[in-house]
């Protein structure tokens, strides 16, 4: 079995990535990359056998702003965390190490998994768990 490659989203990636990921629409991705080009925003895609099977954003908000800070804390944020169905359980770990990479590049003091309280986030906070955050 191959391991699942992670690296951050380029312009090449674009056309693979929507047709490989259609989860999301061709404006999100380009979205994604361009915020990423801005700085204080990482998207990493997960590659399997050079297909693109997942992806997860993380806001490294060097802002010091008041706003900024009352959500961050001064920690990494987790945004938008999805693997392809076929994929679960394959990609996830590598992704989530990928980002706690860049976060530690970034000098963060860790990483916030944001998953709020509704009911319909508690497999998303159950896999959380499972990979050592807390609540």
């Amino acid at each position: 079995m191959s391991a699942t490659e992670v690296r951050r989203i380029e312009e090449g990636d674009l056309p693979a990535v929507v047709a490989g990921i259609p989860s999301r629409t061709p404006e999100r991705y380009r979205d994604q990359l361009e915020l990423q080009g801005r700085g204080g925003f990482v998207f990493l895609i997960g590659w399997l056998d050079d297909a693109p099977v997942g992806f997860v954003g993380v806001g490294i908000h060097e802002d010091g702003s008041p706003e900024v800070l009352a959500e961050s804390r001064g920690f990494a944020m987790v945004s938008d965390l999805y693997v392809e169905e076929p994929y679960r359980r394959r990609g996830v770990r590598a992704l989530m190490a990928a980002l706690e990479d860049e976060a530690r590049d970034a000098e963060m003091p860790g990483v916030i998994p944001d998953t709020g309280i509704d009911e319909k986030n508690e497999a998303a906070r159950a896999l959380y768990r499972d990979l050592g955050y807390v609540d």
